[in-house]
């Protein structure tokens, strides 16, 4: 019995397992547990060992690398974020932390009025980036969160310059939303001339004009943003067209807010060779585009009646382009829309060639690419409009193809795209003069879009049909058609209604300014008429396009007074 309880004083404690053993672990029980007595064997001191653990090297595996950077990418900017909020005495404290990371001109906020001492710890590293690299901070250029926040304040915003491939690492946002600062031009001080050295903030504030103001308008019938997208990644490679962009940018922001530009407008493309068109023909063209875009936009009455020079070796290879999904095709039909825009304002022809036929489209492809339905029901009526401007001022009778048959075939076509255009080119809203909806001493139907493609489709489709029946053929024959469909009135006061409640600047263009003129000389009413000439006031606000002589003009055609 003294022998049972002196070896029961000395197990004291719990039993120890074979793994802890060789560990030099101490086990870990819960407080329930027990075991059995033929479990409750002693060890003895001569049995217990304490085995050092040594190991010759010790690794950590990583089995999801990826999540764990994306997790510390994550809280890196979780700490840049709480970094930025903390207040006067943290900051100072937080500064002073060498793992901390320092605070950037992009993740400022945009309230901050204090500027940020640069030390030499401050300086960014600087790093040759790939094209990939390049393209995706031309892609974050482009992109933008917002354009509902005023606020441009803030100081020594950096914005690189493509004066080189080596960008400095500060001038990539870590994050989309931390970097963009929202646009509006009202609250900014209107940028000098570009001709002079600018400072970050007016590039910055430049280039968000361009992409929302611009861009937007350029775009209208392209989903994948050519212009407000790939060709800011161009521009990043190009000086002349970065500059281009900015005054094209700054001339636009000066006619929102009726002020004088004073740029020095020189056309460096015309220094291009033959050798160098076919080299660069995606820079010299959308270098052309845009200095034609700007110096329409400067005076659009004036630029209509200009004569049209055009670089014909320039469109010839990019109408090969016609049909294409790259930034080529979206600056041959940008030239398309400018030359008919000219051509209907000064009932002249058009001078851009035009492909010969338009690829059709079936329903399986409206289906799976809706990038290409919207290119083929938007630009397909600009190419029918320009072949019935081609028409109407083609006197020459070509034995092969008279003049009856080309008039059929067109109205043909328009009639299909007008029966078969899919819902996102159809009216969301659409009411006659006669309707008590429309609202009493309506002067013009009510036809609504959804869409800024869907309004320019369906403008010019009126539009064709307009100048058709205006030089129809004696001999035609058009008794399939619908009794409206051939009334030129009809498509007169189509474009018209369109014109009047278009009030998005992204869903105007010049050629469908230039429709609205065609349409408006054909209203004989007063009530008409005025209300034509408060629309085309509402345009200017809209859109900033100088039209005074223009509209000069349709004053004197109806014999208005003219009201300053």
């Amino acid at each position: 019995m003294s022998h049972w309880m002196h070896a029961l004083s000395r197990d004291e404690g719990k039993p120890r397992c074979r793994n802890c053993v060789d560990r030099n672990f101490q086990c870990q029980y819960g407080p329930q547990l027990t075991f059995l007595s033929k479990n409750a064997h002693t060890i003895q001191a001569s049995q217990v060992g304490t085995p050092s653990a040594s190991y010759e090297a010790i690794r950590f595996i990583n089995e999801e690398p990826q999540k764990d950077i994306t997790e510390a990418e994550d809280d890196g900017m979780d700490e840049i974020s709480s970094h930025i909020d903390l207040p006067p005495h943290s900051q100072e404290a937080a500064d002073s932390n060498p793992l901390s990371h320092p605070p950037r001109n992009e993740d400022m906020p945009s309230g901050s009025e204090e500027p940020v001492s640069h030390t030499a710890n401050d300086q960014p590293s600087t790093a040759v980036l790939s094209d990939k690299d390049e393209s995706a901070v031309a892609g974050l250029l482009a992109l933008g969160t917002s354009m509902n926040g005023p606020d441009l304040g803030m100081a020594d915003f950096t914005v690189s310059s493509p004066k080189g491939v080596i960008l400095t690492s500060s001038s990539i946002p870590s994050r989309l939303s931390h970097s963009r600062p929202a646009f509006s031009p009202q609250s900014m001080i209107p940028p000098k001339s570009t001709a002079d050295e600018l400072s970050p903030t007016e590039t910055q504030a430049l280039l968000r004009h361009y992409r929302y103001e611009v861009a937007s308008w350029l775009d209208i019938c392209d989903l994948g943003q050519s212009f407000g997208i790939n060709a800011l990644q161009v521009a990043m490679r190009s000086p002349a067209i970065w500059k281009s962009i900015l005054d094209l940018s700054e001339t636009s922001f000066n006619q929102l807010h009726r002020q004088n530009s004073h740029l020095e407008r020189s056309r460096s493309f015309s220094q291009f060779g033959d050798v160098d068109i076919l080299d660069n023909i995606t820079n010299f063209a959308l270098l052309d585009a845009l200095d034609r875009v700007m110096d329409s936009i400067s005076n659009i009455s004036t630029a209509w009646t200009m004569e049209r020079h055009y670089n014909t070796g320039l469109l010839s290879a990019l109408s090969s382009h016609a049909v294409g999904r790259d930034l080529n095709a979206a600056i041959y039909w940008l030239f398309v829309r400018l030359d008919v825009g000219t051509a209907l304002a000064s009932d002249s022809d058009v001078q851009v060639p035009l492909p010969p036929t338009f690829p059709c489209l079936t329903e399986v492809d409206m289906v799976a690419d809706p990038y290409e339905m919207v290119f083929y029901y938007a630009y397909r009526p600009l190419w029918l409009c320009a072949k019935a401007i081609h028409f109407t001022h083609n006197d020459g009778i070509s034995p092969d193809r008279p003049p009856l048959h080309t008039w059929m075939q067109l109205v043909e076509e328009l009639e299909q795209w007008y029966r078969e255009r899919p819902q996102e080119f159809q009216p969301m809203l659409e009411l006659e003069m006669d309707d008590r909806l429309a609202g009493p001493e309506r002067s013009f139907p009510v036809v609504l879009f959804a869409n800024g493609a869907g309004l320019f489709g369906n403008q010019l489709y009126h539009t064709a049909m307009l100048l058709l029946l205006h030089n129809k053929p004696r001999t035609a024959r058009i008794t399939d058609f619908q009794s409206a469909a051939v009334s030129p009135l009809w498509h007169a006061q189509r474009v018209c209604s369109i014109a009047l409640h278009n009030d998005r600047r992204e869903c105007w263009d010049p050629c469908l300014l230039a429709s609205f003129f065609v349409a408006a000389r054909r209203m004989t009413h007063e009530l008409q008429q005025q209300e034509v000439l408060r629309g085309f006031d509402r345009i200017r606000t809209v859109t900033g396009w100088n039209t005074h002589d223009s509209v000069q003009g349709l004053r004197t055609e109806w014999g208005l007074l003219d009201e300053t």
